[in-house]
């Protein structure tokens, strides 16, 4: 009997030192990661931006009354801790790397040299384009927030010996399927039918319904530099599908609730100008300053002259081609990038992936400090669900949604001029019906832009669809 009760007081005394045990060690955990908390929050140097991502990470929010009482502050302060995690980006590209590793969820490439198919003949879309020189703005007062603006050079930026041999003859080549004329890279383009026709299918379908709310609909196809100023004796023999006959397939099987706007030949007017960056594949703000031109003349309202804006420059861009290229000594020469600001008081504001509020951002970033593969990021924040510009020197007028991938980020600051409200959707991560949102903000125009590119590509069109 005393074996038992010995036995049975071992027992508890044994149980109740687990229980001090677990205790401690529940406390000592919860200590430390207090403490690494605390470190995190106060001593860690959090990202502002991803490089694995190439985007804006989300910012710490403002504190108010309202969004303490409607829980955004909150909400903010979760999406900012998960968004600018210490050591983010090492985890991300781990986590990107197992994922090749497995084959999930690989980045789908449009750089490719190979055949494309025939594009079937259709007669010719014709349309005034804008009789437009080359404007370029006077200096004007520095902000204090931003780069003293300086004047653009004209044509690309040749500099002696980037991409020439021994004789000084320009080099070509071609590095991971893109082709390299001395110190420029250009993208090819293989035209497919059957995505083709489905981005078509997919215009069509939400032109029909935009009509059936009294919403004019807008189509942009935006050429890529390989076709508007790469010289024809070196493109006639690459093997890369002509890319207006490409736009004029696309554009002429589309129907008559689809309002065309064409700046093929616009932009080929004006190709010895800075219409596109040497060591990446998007744009300049000039170029995309062009098509905002040719949308309002197909509109039929005036475009703000460019010289009213405001110019900064963000020099030492090196952009996809570089990188893709493995930095290639011959695309080491880096691009600027050229932003414009509005002559308006302008407020902009986006929400961000994970968001459900908008956050208030610069339109034009200052990306002074950035570093050389950032810098096209100074435009809207970069690549969001939805953005919001307002245009709050206008007491009334007209609201539109500009539907878009990343050639759209330097295009959204001109359309300020022209509307009140500009809602930009980026339709790679927007979730909902865009015909459906436009409805509801009461746009009288939705306009959809996209580079040609994006309409080889089948994933990109069918996420088009399923937003249109």
């Amino acid at each position: 009997m005393k074996e038992k009760k010995l036995a049975r007081s071992n027992m508890k005394s044994a149980s109740r030192s687990r229980k001090i045990a677990y205790t401690l060690a529940s406390l000592v955990f919860i200590l430390l990661l207090t403490i690494m908390f605390g470190f995190s929050f106060n001593f860690v140097d959090r990202q502002s931006f991803s490089e694995s991502e190439k985007r804006e990470l989300a910012k710490f929010p403002e504190f108010s009354f309202a969004t303490l009482f409607n829980g955004d502050y909150f909400d903010g302060i979760n999406l900012w801790f998960a968004d600018t995690f210490p050591f983010r980006d090492a985890f991300v590209e781990s986590s990107a790397n197992i994922k090749k590793f497995l084959g999930i969820g690989q980045t789908i490439h449009n750089f490719s040299e190979n055949n494309g198919d025939d594009i079937p003949e259709m007669q010719e879309e014709s349309q005034s384009i804008v009789d437009i020189s080359p404007v370029v703005p006077e200096q004007q007062q520095q902000d204090d927030n931003l780069l003293k603006p300086a004047l653009p050079s004209g044509g690309t930026d040749i500099v002696q010996n980037a991409g020439q041999g021994g004789d000084g003859a320009v080099l070509e080549q071609t590095i991971s399927s893109i082709f390299v004329h001395g110190n420029t890279g250009y993208e090819y383009y293989n035209f497919v039918r059957g995505t083709a026709d489905k981005y078509i299918n997919a215009i069509n379908s939400a032109a029909d319904a935009a009509a059936s709310n009294s919403i004019n609909f807008y189509n942009m196809i935006i050429p890529t530099s390989i076709d508007i100023t790469l010289n024809e004796t070196s493109r006639s023999k690459l093997n890369s599908s002509d890319q207006k006959e490409a736009i004029n397939y696309m554009h002429g099987s589309m129907n008559g609730n689809v309002k065309k706007v064409l700046i093929y030949d616009l932009l080929k007017a004006h190709s010895s100008e800075y219409l596109y960056y040497r060591t990446d594949h998007h744009w300049t703000s000039l170029a995309a300053y062009y098509a905002y031109a040719q949308f309002m003349t197909v509109k039929g309202t005036a475009y703000k002259p460019l010289s009213e804006f405001t110019q900064y420059t963000f020099p030492d861009f090196l952009g996809s081609f570089y990188s893709d290229t493995g930095k290639s000594s011959a695309l080491s020469v880096p691009d600027t990038v050229y932003a414009y600001v509005p002559p308006y008081d302008i407020s902009f504001s986006m929400m961000q992936k994970g968001s459900s509020s908008y956050t208030q951002w610069p339109l034009i970033s200052d990306a002074t400090t950035y570093s050389s593969s950032y810098k096209y990021l100074c435009f809207i924040g970069g690549d969001n669900p939805v953005s919001l510009i307002e245009n709050n020197s206008m007491e009334s007028g007209e609201t539109c949604v500009l539907v878009k991938e990343s050639f759209g980020n330097p295009f959204a600051p001109y359309l300020s001029c022209n509307y009140k409200y500009v809602y930009v959707i980026d339709y790679r991560y927007f979730t909902g019906d865009i015909t459906d949102f436009a409805k509801e903000k009461g746009a009288t125009d939705i306009i959809v832009q996209n580079n040609i590119s994006m309409t080889r590509n089948a994933s990109l069109v069918e996420k088009l669809s399923q937003a249109l």
